[in-house]
């Protein structure tokens, strides 16, 4: 599929449909973030990342927040209109805040249509496409986007190398993977992360979910060409982390073809 062929999708309350019906992981992921109070009011997405003071995540989007302006700032270092793709944005506060101060072209794919719909409300925008599919049956095509930024979603995916090789396919021939917010953990550290995720799913009522959240390691990366924009591993940061304790815990990863 080529990105004009989206535009000619159906279309429900702003988003291109490209699936018709909800699927099993959907469901779940939504009653789950109701329950974690993670289904935000639309003033409040307004708002992201930079959240209220009533946010139960605050502390969360302030490490997100982090990310967000070192992002924008390394956009700003490019001077020509990109073709963005934003993967498991869900209601698109990432376009939308990007949207404000530049004129690149943004494509937010996720498989989850209550939030895209709430997206497409809040952040009305004819640079900003909201598109309800599966990035493996939507087969995109090749050369398709200048970036493709995973931001807090990369843990939805199971398969780490087959989601990047589906990616790279769709990348430019000069573009970039860039991955954010998300935990990458060493190997040794990985079982002890999946006991640490089911306890947790257990104790909120949601044992399936474990499921459904993947916990990738770095050693993933190694067969692709990658770079850290941002190590949390560092010395550096380490030490920033225990003096300030709001150093983000999350890697900002380049990857390339």
């Amino acid at each position: 599929m080529n990105l004009s062929e989206i535009i000619q999708l159906p279309v429900s309350d702003g988003v291109y449909l490209f699936e018709k019906e909800s699927n099993q992981f959907e469901e779940k992921y939504l009653a789950i973030r109701r329950r974690e109070k993670r289904l935000y009011s639309d003033e409040e997405v307004k708002l992201l990342p930079f959240a209220s003071s009533l946010n139960l995540h605050k502390k969360e989007w302030e490490f997100r927040s982090q990310s967000f302006i070192k992002f924008k700032e390394y956009l700003k270092n490019i001077n020509h209109v990109l073709t963005i793709l934003d993967l498991g944005g869900g209601n698109g506060w990432f376009a939308g805040e990007l949207s404000k101060e530049f004129v690149h072209n943004f494509y937010c794919i996720d498989i989850n249509l209550y939030e895209l719909k709430q997206g497409a409300r809040v952040f009305k925008n004819d640079k900003i496409n909201f598109i309800y599919g599966d990035i493996f049956r939507m087969e995109l095509e090749k050369n398709s986007f200048d970036i493709i930024v995973l931001n807090s979603s990369v843990q939805y995916f199971q398969d780490f190398n087959k989601l990047i090789k589906e990616l790279l396919y769709s990348l430019k021939q000069d573009g970039e993977i860039h991955i954010l917010d998300s935990p990458f953990y060493e190997d040794e550290k990985l079982a002890e992360a999946k006991q640490r995720s089911e306890a947790y799913y257990n104790s909120i009522g949601f044992p399936e979910m474990k499921d459904y959240y993947f916990h990738h390691s770095y050693k993933d990366l190694e067969y692709f060409t990658y770079q850290f924009l941002y190590d949390p591993r560092t010395l550096k940061n380490k030490i920033l982390s225990i003096a300030f304790k709001n150093v983000s815990p999350f890697p900002w990863i380049r990857i390339k073809k």
